[in-house]
């Protein structure tokens, strides 16, 4: 029965957290609430993802809910009243899956006007399958869910996650007549259809995507919140690389009304690679910061999809959780029949891992030195952007065949400064206009084409204060319209200007080492370099100091020599006490398509010329990801390594024989490897501390008390 009993702890989700989503909905009818929370038990797990809507006829319902809902067209076992004694009395918390994204095409027959319109008036449908459809939030569906909202938390429970909705402009929606009258009504005109090659409409359509999402989750979180103060609220947020238009979801903007971040970081589409663990990694740095001080989430499913009951391999699976753990809260998917696979007692060995050293997690901040930039503005106004799948909408992922592309550019320095082993932290625009980049030695921006003027002026007041920034080919040739200036943003930060010239592809060119570049680009195997595809010409300043050019175009790739020319590779530049590099070039999208073994170190050498490094590493992991972070009130560094190295089956290939050094201020009293479950004999030299690790399968924690 529902009563209205208020959750004793409504701080719980400012301290660590283990999420668990367990889908048992085929069964819901029958299966027993005592085996929900004993597997919340096995996997560790103190807090559920709890399922009392039944989705397994292509969506929801008015007959699918398992709870006491006025809209309910049929009464069903009220597993909610049943579950809610049970997990407080285990110390458990519950919070409540809401499907308000996906539901049967009979449930949209009957509410015509609720639908999801395409331009010429047919319906949106197949999110997930064939016999699926979605609403649109500017319809009266929307007093329909707060209802649901209402009836929800009549209910004593500790959270609400909003698996929905979102808007669908990435998919040619939405054109209802509600959307038409609220567009016309704010905007004076109809709503144009998706073309990024007009600004100015295109402006008004992303803005009515974004501001419609953030209006329904700012109604619905005060409808929560007149209902059951003290419960939580969070959504299924954008993930890294998407762009804010295509589902509404600025991530930014969410937060105003929410009081988490949650977003599927550690959905795979198939087999863990290379580039799935570099998104997950990506997802726990950049929603941390998206965050802004509130608790957030990254949520791995267990599904090699979209065989979503089969399970990733137990390395792949102890990988990514990993990551998902470091900075951010991790949420880990069962789906019931795959419960037995090796990936999901990965899973629940990882959440002990996390559970027996839950001190170490506990409000630990970053000490990364160098921030990467993900421009949400290029994301959406650029025309070389790669559209990443996205699981809510169903959107296919597409690949844009473009001069200049940022989103291989942004994951190309990314697996840079990895292969480098470089902590690194990523910020947004937003955070750099907050002013946290104050906080950094260094910024990258990857390809960051679109800034505004006063976000350039930001950035040149970082480097004139003593910052490092590094950039490559357009960033700041754009403004956050998307409209091209005539020079970089940044020319006089980077000491060279725009000709507004692109070379033609440099599909056999080399770069060549200049006598002025030899110590910045470090001791190279020769004197020359695999050159990126597309540079574009600019005109240096005096007294900018140019490293490495470009050959001239080759026309084979067998040739008895090549030329140089005049056109930079790399330009070096002082701008008040701190420093540019500039790569005039597609440096970072290059290396994310041809992996030039050099390159990472030749970002090294350029970073770690300008800025003083707290972290040495010799690793014998071609992948890892490496964070520092400290917690400052228990006067502890935190070293969190995560490899990514699958071997055959389900093994795991072991690391050994890891060397750290860390800068250090006083000789610390105790260095211990969590996992490991031993403390580690060190040394103090120079002001580095050196340790060495032993044996590492895919991720250790070095704990440093000082």
């Amino acid at each position: 029965m529902a009563d209205h009993a208020e959750p004793s702890d409504r701080c719980w989700h400012e301290r660590p957290f283990r999420v668990l989503d367990y889908l048992y909905n085929a069964e819901m009818d029958t299966y027993p609430m005592e085996e929900v929370v004993a597997t919340c038990r096995r996997m560790a797990a103190d807090v559920i993802h709890f399922h009392c809507m039944y989705n397994m006829r292509g969506g929801l319902d008015e007959d699918g809910f398992y709870f006491r809902a006025r809209c309910a067209r049929r009464q069903n076992r009220d597993v909610l009243a049943k579950f809610l004694p049970l997990a407080r009395a285990a110390g458990i918390r519950t919070v409540v899956y809401t499907n308000l994204h996906w539901f049967t095409k009979a449930f949209v027959d009957a509410h015509p006007d609720w639908a999801v319109r395409l331009v010429d008036g047919s319906r949106l449908d197949h999110l997930y399958g064939d016999d699926d459809s979605t609403c649109c939030i500017n319809t009266a569906w929307r007093d329909w869910t707060f209802r649901l909202l209402e009836d929800i938390c009549a209910y004593p429970i500790d959270g609400i996650f909003f698996d929905g909705p979102i808007t669908f402009v990435g998919r040619g929606g939405c054109y209802c007549a509600s959307c038409r009258a609220k567009f016309r009504a704010r905007y004076g005109t109809d709503i144009p259809v998706l073309d990024r090659a007009q600004p100015e409409e295109f402006a008004r359509l992303r803005e009515f995507s974004v501001g419609s999402l953030e209006e329904y989750y700012r109604d619905a979180m005060a409808v929560v919140r007149a209902a059951r103060p003290g419960v939580v609220g969070y959504a299924n947020c954008a993930n890294v690389a998407e762009p804010d238009y295509s589902s509404g979801r600025a991530n930014r903007r969410l937060m105003r009304h929410l009081d988490c971040l949650l977003a599927e970081g550690g959905f795979m589409y198939g087999r863990v690679t290379e580039s799935g663990f570099m998104k997950t990694g990506a997802s726990s740095r950049l929603y941390e910061t998206q965050a802004a001080g509130k608790p957030s989430i990254n949520a791995v499913s267990m599904a090699f999809s979209p065989w979503r009951w089969v399970s990733m391999t137990a390395p792949e699976t102890r990988s990514i959780l990993a990551q998902a753990a470091t900075g951010v809260n991790p949420y880990y998917a069962v789906f019931m029949p795959g419960r037995e696979f090796p990936g999901v007692h990965a899973a629940a060995e990882l959440y002990r891992f996390l559970q027996r050293n839950a001190e170490y997690y506990a409000h630990s901040v970053s000490a990364s030195p160098i921030a990467l930039l993900q421009s949400g503005q290029t994301l959406s106004m650029y025309r070389g952007v790669d559209i990443p799948w996205a699981d809510l909408s169903y959107q296919k992922a597409t690949r844009a065949e473009t001069v200049g592309n940022y989103t291989r550019s942004f994951y190309g320095f990314y697996e840079m400064l990895l292969r480098a082993h470089i902590p690194f932290d990523i910020l947004e625009e937003e955070a750099i206009e907050s002013g946290l980049l104050a906080g950094y030695r260094g910024v990258v921006l990857p390809n960051a084409a679109c800034l505004s003027d006063h976000q350039c002026a930001v950035l040149g007041d970082f480097v004139a204060a003593g910052g490092l920034l590094v950039a490559d080919f357009e960033s700041s040739h754009y403004d956050e319209l998307g409209r091209r200036r005539r020079d970089y943003g940044l020319a006089d930060v980077f000491g060279a200007s725009s000709c507004n010239q692109i070379s033609a592809c440099r599909r056999w060119d080399y770069v060549f080492v200049e006598e002025a570049g030899r110590e910045d680009l470090g001791l190279l195997p020769a004197e020359f370099l695999a050159a990126p595809r597309y540079s574009i010409e600019v005109e240096c300043a005096p007294e900018a100091r140019v490293g490495a050019v470009f050959s001239a175009p080759i026309g084979s790739n067998i040739i008895p020599s090549a030329p140089r020319s005049t056109q930079p590779f790399v330009i070096a530049h002082a701008h008040g006490r701190g420093h540019s590099v500039f790569l005039p070039c597609t440096f970072g999208e290059f290396f994310n398509e041809s992996h030039p073994a050099v390159y990472p170190d030749i970002l090294r050498r350029l970073i770690e010329n300008r800025v003083a490094l707290p972290l040495r590493l010799d690793c014998s992991a071609p992948l890892l990801d490496v964070r520092l972070r400290t917690q400052p009130a228990a006067r502890r560094t935190l070293v969190h390594l995560v490899a990514f190295q699958p071997g055959a089956g389900e093994r795991s290939v072991p690391v050994v024989g890891t060397q750290l050094e860390l800068r250090c201020t006083a000789t610390p009293r105790r260095v211990r490897a969590l996992r490991l479950e031993r403390d580690l004999p060190f040394a103090v030299r120079d002001g580095w501390l050196a340790v060495a690790v032993p044996y590492m399968e895919e991720f250790e924690v070095i704990a440093v008390e000082d």
